[in-house]
């Protein structure tokens, strides 16, 4: 079923991606070098989300968001914190309304047309072999949260094997307390039943939830220490409380 799943994708998707990537790549690279920046920023997010919409339809994705009022104002210096199960995260955490740069794999940069389609949305490559090419990534993601542009990370470095939450890395929320940013812990679930663990060709139910930003500029050095523990025991339990791939509210 995960094979059909992903071929009945590739028939449908295959060129809608494209041409929808090309035209977000030039049109939101033209008009920052015209200097309009908050105009290509809009102009990238509404052609993505069409191209976001005909994926869900494409994978059989019905998207249930939780929280949606918790998403900080655009300009606000803010970290989204998620879980990480599947290659569908990235997408959805845009369906749901979660606008930002992502600290993403280098592997993903060498595809063509996606390369730049992660260049204009502003995400960071990050070399998980190289603890000094790490430290190099975050450090361009709290640039970028100083100036205004919404970041997110995966804490747990790579997707989910078997539907589990990892242990989130202490070293990832650095990007989020070195510039003092809002941090908005995000709980995703059954991602990896649209496609890494597809077992019909059902609608696959997925559930996301968007919870309270944490102002780290205010928390002492002690909530500091244990922010990465706190917060990844909110999105265990988050998670927990969703419904399965299935269900439907």
């Amino acid at each position: 079923m995960k094979r059909a799943r992903l071929i009945i994708a590739i028939i449908f998707l295959a060129i809608p991606f494209v041409i929808l990537s090309v035209l977000t790549i030039v049109l939101g690279n033209l008009l920052r070098v015209l200097k309009l920046r908050r105009a290509s920023e809009k102009t990238v997010h509404f052609l993505l989300i069409i191209l976001i919409r005909w994926i869900f339809i494409c994978v059989g994705l019905r998207l249930h968001t939780e929280g949606r009022e918790n998403i900080p104002a655009w300009g606000t210096k803010v970290c989204y914190i998620s879980n990480h199960q599947s290659m569908m995260d990235i997408p959805v955490l845009y369906g749901a309304g979660m606008w930002c740069g992502l600290v993403a794999k280098e592997e993903l940069f060498r595809i063509p047309v996606l390369h730049g389609l992660l260049k204009v949305l502003r995400c960071v490559a990050i070399d998980r072999s190289s603890l000094r090419a790490s430290l190099k990534s975050i450090l361009t993601g709290v640039e970028q949260i100083n100036e205004g542009y919404p970041m997110g990370i995966f804490p747990e470095g790579t997707r989910s094997r078997t539907g589990d939450i990892a242990e989130m890395k202490a070293g990832a929320f650095k990007m989020a307390t070195k510039p003092g940013a809002l941090v908005v812990p995000v709980a995703m679930k059954n991602t990896r039943n649209t496609l890494e663990a597809a077992d019909s060709l059902r609608p696959v139910h997925v559930y996301v939830r968007i919870m309270k930003p944490i102002d780290t500029s205010k928390l002492s050095d002690e909530e500091l220490k244990t922010l990465h523990s706190d917060v990844e025991k909110e999105i265990r339990e988050a998670y927990d409380e969703l419904p399965g791939p299935y269900d439907r509210r």
